[in-house]
C-alpha cells in the first residue's frame, strides 16, 4: 500500500479525519507534471475507501480554486479517470461535487484523452441528477449549463443525452429564480443542441488512453515501487476503464447492434504473433454464441464479429456485432451481470453463464494471455458497462457454485449424422491445414452435400476435439489419422465420452461404460439437458446422437 493511502486510511480507521486531511495536503506537490506524489494520490482516489477519496477530492478542489494553482492535463486526466474507475460512488457522496471542480478545469474536451472519458462521465452525471442530493443535482446541472459548450465537443451517446436532457428539464422546472432559470435554460439548451450535432472524428481517441497510462505507469516507475502493489492495481483499473470507454465510443460511432472492446496482454515473456489476437476473438465469438444459445428464446447463429477499429502497436481492438436491439440487449445484460457479479445462485442459467465464462478463461490462459473485454449498446441502461477480465477473482470464486442439474448448450450437440465423413474431414484438415476453402470444396465434392451440412461436420470435428476454433487440426486429429479403421472407431468413442455432450449423457444416465448408454433415450436426454431446443430440433439432434452411438458400438447397420 502506498504511503499516502496507508497513512490516510490509518487516520480514518481511528476516526481522525483532520489528520487524514492534513496528510493529503502535505503530500501534494507540483500538479504541473505526473510524479510519484501524483501517482500516490491517484491510488487513493481509485483504491481508497469512499471516505478517503472524498477527503482527497475535497483537498484537491480547494487547491484548484486557488488562483495561483495550475494543473497539467495529464494530471487532470489521471485524477478524473481514477475516480471513474471505482466500482461505484454513492449518489449522495460529496465526491460528486468535488469532481465537478476537476472537470471544470478541462479546457478542451476535444482532446482525445478527455473525449474518451465523456461517456463514463455522462453516466456519472446521470446518477447525480437522478439520485443525488438536491445540492449535488444542482451543481451537476450548473456544470452542464456553464461549461456545456466546451463539454459538448466530446463524443456523447444519443440515449445518454436524451436521459440527461429529461433529468435536466425536470430540475429546471423546480427553479424559482427567474433570472437564474433563464440563464441556466440558455446554457443547458446550448449544451444539448451542440452535443447532439457534434461529430467527433479524432481517431486518436482509440489509442490516447492506453498510451497515456503506459507513459504514467512506465516500467521504471513500477520497478522503483516493486513492493507497492497499488500502482499496478490502479493501472489495471484505469486500463479496464479505458476498455469500457472504447466499447462505448464504438456505440457512438455505430449505434446499431453490439459494440465490443477487447484488450489482450501477453503474460509470458515469449513474443506472440498477431494470430494470437485472432485466436482470442474466435474464443470470444464462441463465448457469445454459447450465451446466446442459453438466453435467446430461439436458437440463432450469431453474426461474426466485424473489426471496427484496431489500434496500431497494441493488441486492443473494437469489434461490432450486427444484432437486433432485443438480442443486443440480452447479451449486454448478461455480460453486465457477469462483470458486476450479479449472479443468482438459485438460477440455473446464471450458473451456466459463469461456467461458460470460466471455460473461456481457461482456454485463454492456456496461451498465457490476459484479456479485458467490455460491451456497449445504444441503451441508457447498457451504454457504459464495467469491463470483465480474465483476472477477476470474484468471478473465479463463483465456479464453486455448481448447478443442480445437467445442462448442455445446443452448440455442443452434434448435427452431423455420419461419423465416417467426420473422419474424412479430419484427413482433409491435415492435408490442407492452411486452406479452409480448399478443405470445404474438397469435402463438398466428395460427399455431395450443401454448405450448411459442411458447417455441421466442421462443428462435429470441433465437438470431438479434432479441430480448434480456427478449424486447424489438433493433436487428436493427427493421432486419428494414423490409426486403423477399427481403432479409429474406438478413438472417436473416447473423444465423444470426453466431449461436453458425451460427459453429460454419462452423468445423466449414471453410466460407467459406453455400452450402458441407451440410444433410444436420446430424445429424453436432450429435452432435459437442453430445454432451449424446439421439439423438431430435438428430434433431429436425437437421431444424430443415435447414429453416433450405433457407430461407436458397431451396430450402425442394424
Amino acid at each position: 500500500m502506498t504511503t499516502m493511502l496507508r497513512r490516510v486510511q490509518q487516520f480514518l480507521d481511528s476516526g481522525d479525519s483532520d489528520n487524514a486531511r492534513e496528510e493529503i495536503d502535505r503530500a501534494f506537490g507540483n500538479l504541473r507534471r505526473v510524479d510519484s506524489h501524483v501517482r500516490e494520490f491517484a491510488d487513493l482516489l481509485a483504491l481508497g475507501s469512499i471516505k478517503a477519496s472524498e477527503i482527497g477530492l475535497g483537498v484537491l478542489g480547494r487547491k484548484l480554486l486557488q488562483n495561483d494553482s495550475e494543473i497539467n492535463n495529464e494530471v487532470v486526466w489521471l485524477f478524473i479517470a481514477s475516480i471513474l474507475s471505482r466500482n461505484s460512488i454513492p449518489p449522495d457522496s460529496p465526491s460528486r461535487i468535488s469532481l465537478l471542480v476537476l472537470t471544470a478545469s478541462v479546457n478542451s474536451w476535444e482532446l482525445p484523452i478527455f473525449a474518451l472519458l465523456a461517456p463514463a462521465l455522462d453516466a456519472f452525471f446521470k446518477v447525480s441528477l437522478a439520485d443525488g442530493t438536491p445540492l449535488i443535482a444542482e451543481q451537476t446541472f450548473d456544470f452542464l449549463a456553464t461549461w456545456g459548450r466546451i463539454y459538448a465537443k466530446a463524443p456523447h451517446v444519443k440515449t445518454q443525452l436524451q436521459e440527461l436532457q429529461s433529468l435536466s428539464n425536470n430540475l429546471l422546472e423546480q427553479v424559482d429564480d427567474s433570472e437564474l432559470k433563464a440563464e441556466w435554460s440558455e446554457g443547458i439548451n446550448i449544451f444539448f443542441e451542440e452535443a447532439r450535432t457534434t461529430k467527433y472524428s479524432d481517431s486518436n481517441v482509440f489509442s490516447a488512453g492506453e498510451e497515456l497510462i503506459k507513459k504514467i505507469y512506465n516500467t521504471q516507475s513500477l520497478q522503483r515501487n516493486t513492493e507497492d502493489k497499488n500502482l499496478a492495481e490502479t493501472k489495471d483499473k484505469l486500463l479496464q476503464l479505458v476498455t469500457s470507454s472504447l466499447a462505448t465510443i464504438g456505440t457512438v460511432l455505430d449505434s446499431d447492434g453490439l459494440s465490443v472492446a477487447v484488450r489482450i496482454d501477453n503474460d509470458s515473456k515469449d513474443r506472440k504473433s498477431w494470430s494470437v489476437v485472432a485466436s482470442v476473438i474466435d474464443k470470444l465469438e464462441r463465448l457469445f454464441q454459447e450465451i446466446a444459445d442459453l438466453t435467446f428464446e430461439r436458437i440463432n447463429k450469431l453474426p461474426a464479429f466485424t473489426p471496427a477499429q484496431a489500434i496500431p502497436g497494441s493488441w486492443t481492438i473494437i469489434l461490432h456485432v450486427n444484432l437486433s436491439p432485443n438480442h443486443a440487449n440480452l447479451l449486454a445484460k448478461t455480460i453486465s451481470d457477469l462483470s458486476s457479479g450479479k449472479i443468482d445462485n438459485e438460477s440455473e442459467n446464471d450458473l451456466e453463464v459463469v461456467s461458460i465464462w470460466q471455460d473461456c478463461v481457461t482456454k485463454i490462459k492456456e496461451d498465457d494471455l490476459r484479456v479485458d473485454m467490455a460491451v456497449s449498446i445504444n441503451s441508457s441502461e447498457f451504454n457504459v458497462i464495467k469491463t470483465i477480465s480474465t483476472e477477476h477473482e470474484y468471478i473465479s470464486s463463483l465456479t464453486g457454485l455448481k448447478s443442480r442439474s445437467i445442462r448442455v448448450l445446443s452448440h455442443d450437440i452434434p448435427q452431423a449424422d455420419r461419423l465416417e465423413r467426420v473422419v474424412d474431414l479430419s484427413s482433409l484438415l491435415i492435408q490442407y491445414p492452411h486452406s479452409l476453402p480448399t478443405v470445404r470444396q474438397q469435402f463438398l465434392d466428395r460427399n455431395g452435400i450443401t454448405e450448411r451440412q459442411f458447417s455441421y461436420y466442421r462443428r462435429a470435428a470441433e465437438i470431438l476435439n479434432l479441430a480448434d476454433e480456427r478449424v486447424q487440426p489438433t493433436t487428436a486429429c493427427f493421432m486419428l489419422d494414423r490409426l486403423s479403421e477399427k481403432s479409429k472407431k474406438r478413438f472417436l468413442a473416447h473423444q465423444f465420452i470426453a466431449s461436453k455432450v458425451g460427459l453429460a449423457w454419462f452423468k445423466w444416465q449414471n453410466a460407467h461404460d459406453l455400452s450402458e448408454i441407451k440410444p433410444e433415450r436420446a430424445r429424453e436426454f436432450l429435452l432435459e439437458v437442453c430445454p432451449s431446443l424446439s421439439e423438431s430440433t430435438v428430434e433431429r439432434r436425437a437421431k444424430t446422437l443415435q447414429s453416433w452411438l450405433r457407430y461407436f458400438l458397431g451396430t450402425e447397420n442394424e
